[in-house]
């Protein structure tokens, strides 16, 4: 889909700016702003509707047991050392 906006120079002035400062062209941050709307807008969705919470907080707890992640401190005490195995 094409969008054609009319921003106000002082609004402009401001997205090019953050843009910059970000690395990427002002269309390239503009759609990273539209897309980051829309999956905050899908997560809200889904915490409204009956068991939706629960079904996201069931999902994480699947992703975590398939990868084998834990906060446990064995875990974070590895990681913190891992630099220094090699």
């Amino acid at each position: 889909m094409t969008v054609t906006l009319h921003l106000k120079p002082k609004v402009e002035a401001g997205l090019l700016a953050r843009a910059q400062a970000s690395g990427v062209a002002l269309e390239e941050y503009l759609l990273s702003l539209a897309e980051e709307a829309a999956f905050q807008e899908a997560i809200h969705s889904a915490a409204l509707t009956p068991g939706g919470r629960e079904e996201a907080v069931r999902r994480m707890l699947e992703f975590g047991e398939k990868h084998h992640l834990t906060l446990g401190e064995t875990i974070t005490r590895d990681l913190l050392h891992e630099r220094h195995r090699y």
